[in-house]
């Protein structure tokens, strides 16, 4: 799909939409294992939620790596270079797994539980948090490939593969999971290896699909160029993994807060994030299309049509938020009922996902925000944005009051740290454009002359 063509309403869906689906999927992967882990008990679910800021670690080093390739290739492409492109695609697999292969050593229990052990939690939550991490661990490695495979059609303008890869992938999951959990008696460590097995089924049918179309994919080697390439990703996709990296060191931080408080807290705290990943994953999705969108646009020096891109954008988003928010806030003793958790944790998740729904009122802008930097090549707008909302705000905001209003206060600190960086956001948008106008001018000058 050629993105500097054609009605931006109809190319922002045509990459938004399977990218919002892709999002959804993408975030069914925990939501599943959340399911049928809460149903093994309290403990199972606390050590699940402890795994959460591991994840992240690895999930935000994938993602910076694959935004990186995406805004490279895309720009490439607009501006003509699909040589270029093609060394970026192939390359990244290398440097992907330089990265996370290490990952593979918190498999052991004599470095999973040392680091769990730090959020001061007793045995009965360290011993089922290693069962879960070792296959966890294996994941990493494989989620980057895939998520890179993603990337080249990304930049293709080809969001519905990845997105029907995703799907693939996902359905493989939650027939294993009961399988494994349950028949198996694998317990928790069922759900991960579970999602092991499903992310690579999603990064096999995207390498495939790939080889077949005769395009370039993912290589384990790379010549000089390619490794001459690793600088470009790296400058774009270090802050993006930056940014990514916050998320963990503030939910550890919210973690260690609410276990003082129980392993009720935690496991609310859990369930109600994974609920409202739900919601706001498939709305990132969609702002994600501006990634590849504005790289393009910029290679081809076209401001109007990005400039078009975001006030639509911004629209979608709150098209899809305000309904669906309003039907889960009405309904949510009956969506957290699936879960199964006792009547502490279910109130207690209650709580926290209707505050978190207040906080949500801004996030559109906080989501635009990022495509457009991440798209602009200009990632730093996201990393502090991010470090403003989770570090700044929140973190500080859970310490203070969880000591004057207790466990449920802590709860409190996510809502309010949202509402002020969507106000921040608003500024950073107006300022983001017109940096990205300056670009495209100083590029045509340059041309001119």
């Amino acid at each position: 799909m050629n993105m500097g063509e054609g009605r931006v309403l109809s190319v922002l869906l045509r990459l938004g939409g399977p990218a919002m689906v892709s999002m959804f999927f993408q975030n069914l992967y925990s939501l599943v294992d959340t399911v049928f882990v809460s149903w093994l008990g309290t403990a199972e679910l606390a050590a699940l939620s402890l795994s959460v800021p591991l994840f992240y670690v690895a999930l935000s080093l994938c993602k910076g790596l694959a935004v990186g390739s995406t805004a490279l290739m895309s720009h490439a492409r607009g501006a003509g270079d699909q040589a270029g492109a093609g060394v970026v695609a192939r390359a990244a697999l290398p440097l992907a797994l330089l990265v996370l292969t290490p990952f593979c050593l918190l498999a052991l229990p004599a470095l999973n539980q040392p680091l769990f052990a730090l959020f001061g939690v007793g045995g009965d939550v360290l011993e089922p948090a290693g069962e879960f991490v070792f296959w966890l661990a294996w994941t990493f490695p494989v989620m980057g490939f895939a998520m890179l495979c993603e990337s080249v059609f990304l930049s293709h303008g080809d969001a519905r593969t990845p997105m029907l890869a995703m799907i693939a992938g996902n359905v493989v999951n939650i027939g294993l999971d009961p399988l494994l959990i349950f028949t198996c008696k694998m317990g928790i460590a069922g759900a991960s290896l579970a999602s092991l097995i499903g992310w690579g089924v999603t990064g096999a049918i995207l390498f495939t699909v790939l080889g077949r179309r005769g395009m370039d994919r993912p290589t384990l080697t790379c010549g000089r160029e390619g490794v001459a390439a690793w600088g470009g990703m790296v400058r774009l996709g270090f802050p993006v993994s930056l940014t990514m990296l916050i998320i963990p060191a503030s939910t550890a931080g919210l973690n260690y807060v609410l276990a003082g408080f129980g392993p009720a807290f935690v496991g609310a705290w859990n369930l109600s994030s994974r609920m409202e990943q739900m919601l706001i994953l498939p709305i990132y999705g969609l702002t994600c299309a501006l990634i590849p969108f504005v790289g393009f646009n910029m290679g081809q020096g076209n401001m109007e049509r990005i400039r078009e891109a975001v006030r639509l954008c911004i629209r979608a988003c709150y098209a899809v938020l305000i309904p669906v928010a309003v039907l889960m806030g009405v309904f949510v003793h009956a969506v957290f009922a699936v879960f199964n958790p006792g009547p502490e944790v279910a109130t207690l998740a209650a709580h926290a996902f209707r505050l978190a729904l207040i906080g949500m009122a801004l996030a559109p802008f906080d989501l635009v925000v990022l495509g457009v930097a991440q798209g602009a090549r200009r990632p730093g707008y996201s990393l502090f944005l991010g470090f403003v909302r989770l570090l700044a705000l929140r973190l500080p905001l859970a310490f203070l009051f969880g000591h004057l209003l207790g466990g449920e206060g802590v709860y409190l600190s996510h809502p309010a740290s949202l509402v002020a960086s969507g106000l921040l956001s608003l500024y950073l948008l107006r300022r983001l454009l017109s940096h990205v106008d300056e670009t495209i001018a100083a590029g045509a000058h340059r041309v001119a002359a």
